[in-house]
């Protein structure tokens, strides 16, 4: 008998092979940064903490690869066409500009999915899964 993995399993499984793949040396990083985003969503809604991420991971001075590869985590999650979520993003847009030219269906549905997504990423960074311990391909 087939079973249909729920979405949480399927989150579940993105997330795990995404942390997996967090190179040992950036994994304390990447746990600081999966644990601030649920904050900065709550705080200040998903267009102002995809932007700080954006902005942490685009500093000229000191780019934080942590925030960067957060973001694109998040991006690969939201955009994946193989992922049943009821908005189809277009993979290589940018998050933002796909949010703020949606309504606010989009915004509630994708606030939603980011801290649902971020929970998973959150334990597995926790759990200390990185690459060589998550079998991990490059997140997909």
């Amino acid at each position: 008998m087939t079973t249909t993995p729920s979405l949480d399993m399927l989150r579940a499984k993105h997330g795990y092979k995404a942390v997996g793949a967090v190179k040992a040396e950036q994994l304390v990083d990447y746990k600081r940064a999966a644990r601030q985003m649920p904050a900065r969503v709550l705080t200040n809604g998903i267009g102002q903490a995809l932007a700080m991420l954006m902005r942490d991971g685009a500093d000229q001075a000191k780019p934080d690869e942590a925030s960067k590869l957060l973001c694109c985590h998040l991006t690969r999650w939201l955009t994946d066409g193989a992922t049943p979520h009821p908005f189809r993003l277009a993979a290589g847009k940018a998050l933002i500009e796909q949010l703020i030219a949606g309504d606010q269906e989009l915004f509630v549905w994708m606030q939603r999915e980011t801290l649902a997504y971020l929970g998973w990423l959150k334990t597995f960074a926790e759990a200390g899964i990185s690459a060589g311990e998550g079998g991990a391909d490059d997140g997909k």
